[in-house]
C-alpha cells in the first residue's frame, strides 16, 4: 500500500437519488463554527471521502450528531459550550432537486428549508417543515425521504402478524443504515440487540431500501386500484364536459383562435381610424378657436354674475330675518313701555289690546282700575320706594325702545339698499347669460357645416367597435370553454400516466429479485469485504465463509458475531454496514447515498485486546477498501468518517483535524468566546468517545490545563 492512490471525489451535478452533505455550520450570536465537505480547490465538487480527525473531547462525534439533528433527530449534543455559543444548525445538502440549506434552531420542532446554498439564503423563499410528527406530509422527514422515493412506506409494528398495525417510515429510521455512532460500531447494538421493536424495524428498513418490503406489493395494488378509480371518474367527467363544449361552442379551438386574431386586428384598425378622425375634427375646428375663447369668457362672466345674484339673495334672506326680529323687538318694547305707563299712576293713553287712543285716561275708582276693574293697591308708608321703582323701570324700557328703533332703522335702510341693488345684479346676470347663449348659437352655426361629416363617420366607427367587442367577448368565452376542456384532458392524461407508471413499477418489482436473493447478494459482499481486509482466519478451509442470515445477523468463522472479540466485532460491524450501503448504491436502490462512521478503529491496532486484531494494517485495509470502492462502483457516493488518528496514508482525505492543543488551532469544533491562541485554549464541544472517556469527566471543549485569560 502506497501514497500513490488517487483521491476519490464526487463531481458536482444533479443527483438522481438521495442527498449529500456539503457543509455543516453552527450559528451563534457572534461566531460561526462548522465543517466543509467540499473540495478546497473546487467548491463545486464534494469530497467522496471526508475524514474528521482529532483527539477525545474535541467535537468529532458532535459533527455527526449535528448533521443528524438538522435532518430531524430529536436531540443534539447538550454540552455547555453548545448551549452558550450555538443558536441554530445550518446544513447545506445536495438533492435531485438542487441545493438546499436546512436551518434548525436548538430546541425547536421546525426546520427552515432554503432552496439555495448557505451563501445565498433568501428568507422569502424559505419553507418551514415540522420535525414531529414524522408522518406529516410537511415534516422534514418526508422531505428527506422524497429524495429516495420512500415517503409512502408503511412499516409493520409486528411483521409476523397479518393484522399488525403500521407506522409510516421516517428518515430517522433510514438513518440507521446511514449513521453509525460509536455505540453501534463493534457492539451488539449494531442490530439493536435487546430491543425487539427496533430490531424488527431495522430489518424492514433494509427491505424497503431494496424494494422487497413485505407490504410493497399490496401497497402498489391498492394504489393502482385507487388510481384506476380516479381515472374512471375523470374519464366520465371529461366525456360530459366534451359534450357540453360541443353544444355551447361548435367551432373548433383553432378556428376560434384565428377569429380572435382577426377581431383583435380589426379593433386595432378601428382605434387607429378613430384617432385619425379625432385629429381631422380638431384640424377642421381650429378656425373657431377665437370664437370658443370669446364664448368661454362670456360663460365665465355669466357664471360670476349669477353667483353675485345668488349671494345677494342669500344676504337679503339673512338680513330679512334679522330685520323681522328687530321689528318684533320694537313692538314688544313699545308694549312694555305702554304697560309701564298704565300701571304708573294709570297714565295710559292707548289701549294695550288694540292700540286705540282712550277718550279718558284710566283712573282709580274706589280702589280699582277704571279700565279693567282690577283692584289697585295703594302705596303705603311701608313701601315708599314703590313709586320710584316704577319710574325707573319705565325709564329703562323707554331707553331700550329708543335703541331698538335706531337699530331697526339702520338695518331697514341697509336692507332697502341691498334690495334696490339686487334688481341691477339680476339685469346684469340676465344680460351675461343672453350673451353667452348668443355666442354658443353663433359657434354652433359656424362649426356645424365643418363638423357634420365627422359626426356620422364617428358614430359608424363607434358602432363597429362595439360590435367587435361583443363578438370578441363571445370568442373569448368559447376559448375559455376549450381551455377548460384541454385542462381536463391534461389532468386525465396525467392520471393515465400515473396509472401506467404504477403498473410499470408493479411489473418491475415482480421481476426484481426476492428477499432471499437480496440477502444473499449482501451476504456475499459482506464476506468479500472481510476477506479483502484480511479478517484473521477468514478464508481458511476449516472455517465457514462469513455470511448474513435471513434476519441480517452477521456470522464470522461459523459463529454469531457477538462471539467475536471486541476488535472482531468492529471489523464485522464495518463489513456489515459497508455491504448494505455498497450493494444498495450499486443497484440504484433507495439508499440516501451517504454513510457516516464514528471511530472505525476502536479496539483495533494498538487498542486491541486480542493479538489477532492488533495489526494496524487491518485499519489501513478498511480505509483502502472504502477509497477503492468510491473510485469505482461507488463513484458519486459519500462517506464521512470520524476517527482519532486515521492512517497517514489517507491524510489527504482529512477535511479538519482538531488538535486539542490550545496553541495549534483548531482546538475543536466549538471554540470558546475569546478564541485566542495565546494565553487561552479555544474550547470545543463534543461527546466523549465511549472507549476513551476520562475518569475525571473533563468538560467537553476544555483545554487539558487551565490557562490565564488573554488581556
Amino acid at each position: 500500500m502506497t501514497n500513490a492512490e488517487p483521491e476519490a471525489t464526487a463531481p458536482a451535478g444533479r443527483l438522481s437519488r438521495g442527498l449529500r452533505i456539503r457543509r455543516l455550520r453552527l450559528l451563534g450570536p457572534t461566531r460561526t463554527f462548522g465543517v466543509d465537505f467540499r473540495e478546497k480547490e473546487d467548491p463545486q465538487r464534494l469530497r467522496a471521502l471526508s475524514i474528521v480527525a482529532g483527539g477525545t473531547n474535541t467535537g468529532k462525534t458532535s459533527v455527526l450528531r449535528f448533521i443528524e439533528y438538522a435532518l430531524g433527530a430529536k436531540t443534539y449534543p447538550p454540552h455547555s459550550e453548545v448551549l452558550r455559543q450555538v443558536r441554530s444548525v445550518a446544513l447545506e445538502i445536495e438533492t435531485p432537486d438542487g441545493l438546499f440549506t436546512l436551518e434548525r434552531a436548538l430546541d425547536t420542532n421546525r426546520v427552515l428549508v432554503y432552496p439555495s446554498a448557505e451563501d445565498a439564503l433568501d428568507a422569502v423563499g424559505a419553507i418551514a417543515h415540522i420535525v414531529e410528527p414524522t408522518s406529516d406530509p410537511e415534516s422534514i422527514s418526508q422531505f428527506a425521504l422524497e429524495t429516495v422515493g420512500l415517503q409512502d412506506v408503511e412499516l409493520k409494528e409486528a411483521p409476523t402478524k397479518d393484522e399488525s398495525g403500521t407506522d409510516r417510515m421516517s428518515f430517522r429510521d433510514l438513518m440507521w443504515v446511514c449513521l453509525y455512532l460509536n455505540d453501534r460500531v463493534g457492539s451488539q447494538q449494531l442490530l439493536h440487540a435487546g430491543n425487539v421493536m427496533k430490531s424488527l424495524k431495522l430489518r424492514q428498513v433494509v427491505d424497503a431500501i431494496y424494494g422487497v418490503h413485505d407490504n410493497e406489493q399490496a401497497d402498489l395494488t391498492r394504489r393502482i386500484r385507487d388510481a384506476q378509480t380516479a381515472l374512471d371518474q375523470q374519464r366520465r367527467s371529461l366525456e360530459h364536459l366534451t359534450d357540453f363544449v360541443a353544444q355551447q361552442q361548435p367551432k373548433q379551438r383553432e378556428a376560434l383562435v384565428i377569429e380572435a386574431t382577426d377581431l383583435d386586428e380589426e379593433r386595432r384598425q378601428i382605434e387607429r381610424q378613430l384617432a385619425d378622425l379625432k385629429g381631422r375634427e380638431r384640424a377642421a375646428s381650429d378656425f373657431a378657436t377665437e370664437m370658443r375663447t370669446y364664448r368661454a369668457s362670456l360663460a365665465a362672466r355669466a357664471t360670476v354674475s349669477a353667483g353675485r345674484v345668488h349671494d345677494r339673495v342669500s344676504l337679503l334672506d339673512r338680513f330679512g330675518s334679522l330685520r323681522a326680529q328687530y321689528a318684533d323687538d320694537v313692538r314688544k318694547l313699545t308694549m312694555l313701555v305702554e304697560a309701564e305707563d298704565l300701571f304708573n299712576e294709570l297714565s295710559v293713553e292707548v289701549c294695550p289690546a288694540c292700540f286705540h287712543r282712550l277718550e279718558e285716561a284710566p283712573h282709580r275708582d274706589d280702589g280699582t282700575c277704571s279700565l279693567c276693574s282690577h283692584p289697585i293697591a295703594v302705596p303705603t308708608d311701608d313701601d315708599p320706594a314703590s313709586d320710584s321703582d316704577g319710574n325707573a323701570r319705565l325709564e329703562a324700557a323707554r331707553r331700550e325702545l329708543r335703541a331698538a328703533k335706531r337699530r331697526y332703522k339702520e338695518l331697514d335702510e341697509y336692507w332697502q339698499r341691498l334690495s334696490e341693488e339686487l334688481e341691477g345684479l339680476r339685469q346684469r346676470a340676465n344680460e351675461d347669460a343672453r350673451q353667452e347663449a348668443e355666442a354658443n348659437r353663433r359657434l354652433d352655426e359656424a362649426t356645424k357645416d365643418a363638423l357634420s361629416p365627422f359626426l356620422a363617420e364617428r358614430d359608424e366607427l363607434q358602432a363597429r367597435r362595439q360590435a367587435n367587442l361583443i363578438q370578441r367577448s363571445q370568442v373569448a368565452d368559447g376559448l375559455k370553454l376549450h381551455a377548460g376542456l384541454e385542462s381536463r384532458q391534461e389532468s386525465f392524461a396525467r392520471a393515465q400516466r400515473k396509472l401506467d407508471a404504477l403498473r410499470k413499477e408493479q411489473r418491475e418489482k415482480k421481476q426484481r429479485p426476492d428477499r432471499d436473493s437480496v440477502i444473499s447478494q449482501i451476504s456475499r459482499r459482506y464476506a468479500e469485504i472481510l476477506t479483502e481486509i484480511q479478517y484473521p482466519k477468514v478464508g481458511e478451509d476449516s472455517n465457514t465463509p462469513p455470511y448474513l442470515d435471513n434476519n441480517l445477523v452477521p456470522y464470522v468463522r461459523g459463529q454469531h458475531f457477538k462471539e467475536a472479540s471486541s476488535g472482531g466485532q468492529v471489523l464485522v460491524s464495518l463489513a456489515w454496514m459497508l455491504a448494505i450501503f455498497e450493494i444498495a448504491y450499486e443497484t440504484n436502490n433507495a439508499h440516501p447515498g451517504f454513510l457516516m462512521i464514528d471511530t472505525p478503529q476502536k479496539n483495533l491496532g494498538g487498542k486491541a485486546d486480542d493479538a489477532e486484531f492488533a495489526d494496524i494494517h487491518l485499519v489501513e485495509r478498511v480505509y483502502q477498501h472504502i477509497v477503492n470502492w468510491l473510485e469505482d462502483a461507488g463513484r458519486d457516493a459519500q462517506v464521512v468518517i470520524v476517527d482519532n488518528t486515521p492512517p497517514d496514508l489517507f491524510a489527504k482525505h482529512v477535511v479538519v483535524r482538531y488538535t486539542r492543543d490550545p496553541y495549534k488551532p483548531p482546538f475543536g469544533l466549538i471554540e470558546n468566546e475569546v478564541g485566542s491562541a495565546q494565553g487561552e485554549a479555544p474550547a470545543a464541544a463534543d461527546e466523549a468517545d465511549a472507549d476513551e472517556a476520562d475518569a475525571d469527566n473533563t468538560p467537553l471543549g476544555s483545554p487539558p490545563t487551565a490557562q490565564p485569560d488573554s488581556p
